[in-house]
């Protein structure tokens, strides 16, 4: 599934509760102007009008433009919507793995487990959250791993 700018402002502006015009108002071009660069009709505003919007939108540039930095989670600035089709997209294809499933499964049980086993509320409460922390962790190392490889991959060839 391909996320395009115009989608993103759309969503964004939305979330935020502007109306077209008030918002083409806002950042000083007209509605059809906006309307064309929300539907991909535009495809290459001035930066000037594209600095203006994430200004307003508090939209990260490089979120936008697709660029995805391993210190920033991107999926925390795109509204909750589009993160929802997202993720929805992404488990559906995780889940068709079924050797995935059953990991995932086992993964699931023992954390549930946990919480017997941890009678107190707020020890379970940090042992999740320190999951979460160890998690991410292991996610960027992987992520760096993945990266090395490919970069040795292109070096190789």
């Amino acid at each position: 599934m391909e996320i395009k700018i115009g989608e993103i402002i759309k969503a964004k502006r939305e979330e935020k509760g502007y109306s077209l015009s008030e918002f083409a108002k806002l950042i000083e071009i007209s509605p059809g102007y906006l309307s064309q660069i929300e539907n991909g009709i535009r495809t290459n505003p001035k930066l000037e009008i594209i600095l203006r919007i994430i200004h307003e939108l508090d939209i990260d540039i490089g979120m936008l433009l697709g660029v995805e930095s391993v210190k920033d989670n991107y999926l925390a600035r795109i509204p909750s919507l589009l993160k929802l089709t997202l993720a929805k997209e992404r488990n559906l294809k995780t889940l068709s793995d079924h050797d995935v499933v059953r990991k995932i499964s086992t993964f699931t049980d023992r954390v549930l487990e946990a919480k017997y086993i941890l009678e107190n509320p707020e020890l379970y409460n940090l042992f999740l959250e320190d999951l979460s922390n160890q998690t991410e962790n292991t996610l960027k190392r992987y992520i760096a791993l993945q990266y090395l490889t490919l970069k040795n991959d292109k070096f190789k060839k």
